[in-house]
C-alpha cells in the first residue's frame, strides 16, 4: 500500500512538472508579447 502511494504521488508530481513546462513558457511569451 506504501509503495502504490509512493508511486501515485510520483505520477502526480511528474503530471505537476509536466503540466507547469508550458504553463510557465506561455507565461513568459504573453509577458513578452503584452510589453
Amino acid at each position: 500500500m506504501v509503495l502504490a502511494t509512493a508511486l501515485s504521488n510520483t505520477q502526480v508530481y511528474v503530471a505537476l512538472v509536466i503540466a507547469l513546462i508550458p504553463a510557465v513558457l506561455a507565461f513568459r511569451l504573453s509577458t513578452e508579447l503584452y510589453k
